[in-house]
């Protein structure tokens, strides 16, 4: 009996030991992984966790039907378009309802909106929306009145038979519109203060591939005429950043980057140091299935720091980089629990929480950060600020919860380096798999060896050249011995 109590007592403590683990896996709906150095899954902690959920689909008859934007202002007031009531809904930021704007006054009549798709509240709280199937983008004051409307008059860049449908917007400090629009392939439409079209922006070139080109180049004129013509390829979403630089998701999955960060002068001049790993969501992915396929971004939100988070329709992820490309996080999945999506439209970020709007369940969910999300954004938000030494506390609280994380690794291992600790830093950054500083690191602790070592290499070598000098005089001595002896 002795051993059957004590073998009852373990199996209660391993259970509840276990107990904690199974709580923590269960408090979120999906799993939580990240991309090692060579493009392998590992997990890792959830890194945001659903906090609350507002069903607005639920509310009978004044629910939302099929909303495809949202916007969060400074006050956290929550813009919604519900794009099948062919309203905008402005929620408080406990969700209450604040009030529906259904339309304005435009020259002495009442206007109404026509399945508006994107919406963007402005820093001094004006709205502007995308009123897609009225061909037109509207501009409210805070208080709702207008203050301007256009659309795109038949011009010799879009052509005389051109349909505006405006799908998304941002509107950049300066006043200028930019424009996601369906069927336009030269890039995001361009509009100055005022409404004025100014032209097409930052276009995406697609490639063609050695073997498209070789074919092309043999081919009969019929055949060329059947073949697919190489054009640019379509923006899904766009934010602009405080420093006026415009981040837009496209559609072009063959390519390896689907997220561009577009300057004013329309080039595309995202940061990604680590060659291995393509800001394009997924690495890898299942082909067949019914969340096959790579993953389609349909928007984006730029943060604080350098930080941005992509939404993906395809397998209902958000995945999160810093300013150098390193993917930071991943975390969501396609379901009905909270904190999963059917088919997600829109990401919103105010204070530390991030917003998603799903377009099928008309409701958001809002996610707050976990320790170790928390401790990620600071460590990252310290090394943008150039104050690595002061990251270093929290990547080693990063490493106590997910032994995995290689950015952490790096992060330590380059504030050893700015310290000229270049031994130590190299052993992070191996484990954090950063070339680029492995080699700084032992170029410099390669020289400092070589100053501090340096008279026993050259003594050794003193050493080697008098052996070999004396060895040769022997050599010498004893065949001309020899030689004696013979005479």
């Amino acid at each position: 009996m002795g051993k059957r109590k004590i073998l009852i007592t373990a199996l209660m403590i391993t259970v509840l030991a276990a107990a904690p683990l199974a709580q923590a896996s269960a408090a979120v709906p999906y799993q939580s992984f990240n991309y090692d150095y060579w493009g392998n899954t590992v997990p890792s902690p959830a890194p945001y966790q659903p906090e609350e959920c507002m069903d607005g689909s639920a509310e009978g008859k004044d629910g939302f039907s099929l909303p495809n934007d949202m916007s969060v202002a400074k006050n956290g007031d929550i813009y919604i378009a519900d794009t099948g009531n062919n309203r905008i809904v402005v929620l408080d930021s406990s969700f209450s309802r604040k009030r529906i704007i259904r339309g304005f006054r435009y020259r002495g009549k009442e206007e109404t909106f026509n399945q508006p798709g994107g919406i963007m509240v402005g820093a001094d709280g004006t709205v502007h929306i995308a009123d897609t199937e009225n061909h037109r983008i509207v501009s409210l004051n805070p208080d709702g009145t207008l203050l301007r409307t256009f659309g795109v008059p038949p011009n010799n860049l879009t052509g005389k038979n051109f349909i505006f449908e405006p799908e998304k917007i941002g509107v950049d400090s300066a006043g200028r519109y930019y424009v996601v629009a369906k069927n336009v392939f030269q890039g995001l439409m361009s509009f100055d203060r005022e409404g004025k079209f100014s032209g097409f922006f930052g276009t995406i070139k697609v490639q063609s591939s050695f073997a498209d080109r070789f074919w092309k180049l043999i081919a009969t004129k019929a055949q060329k005429s059947q073949m697919q013509l190489f054009i640019p390829t379509e923006f899904s979403n766009l934010d602009i950043g405080k420093s006026g630089f415009v981040y837009a998701t496209d559609l072009d999955y063959s390519s390896k980057q689907t997220i561009r960060r577009i300057n004013p002068r329309g080039m595309d001049v995202l940061v990604n140091y680590n060659p291995t790993k393509p800001v394009c969501g997924d690495l890898s992915y299942t082909s067949l299935g019914p969340y096959s396929g790579p993953t389609k971004f349909v928007d984006i939100k730029v943060r604080e720091k350098g930080i941005y988070s992509a939404l993906d329709a395809t397998r209902g992820r958000i995945y999160t980089y810093d300013g150098e490309g390193n993917l930071l996080y991943i975390f969501g999945g396609i379901g009905t629990e909270v904190g999963t999506f059917k088919l997600p439209a829109a990401i919103e970020v105010w204070n530390d929480r991030i917003y998603v709007l799903d377009r099928n369940q008309g409701r958001i969910t809002v996610f707050h950060p976990s320790k170790y999300g928390r401790l990620i954004n600071t460590a990252v938000g310290l090394r943008y600020d150039g104050e690595e030494s002061k990251a270093v506390q929290y990547w080693q609280e990063v490493l106590k919860l997910d032994p995995n994380y290689e950015l952490a690794y790096d992060g330590i291992g380059k504030s050893l380096l700015a310290a000229n600790k270049n031994r130590e830093a190299m052993a992070y950054l191996k484990k954090g798999m950063d070339k680029r500083y492995y080699s700084v690191a032992f170029r410099r602790y390669r020289n400092e060896w070589m100053e501090a070592h340096g008279w026993i290499v050259a003594a050794a070598v003193l050493v080697i050249i008098i052996a070999a000098a004396a060895g040769k005089i022997c050599r010498k001595v004893k065949r001309r011995k020899r030689f004696r002896d013979k005479g």
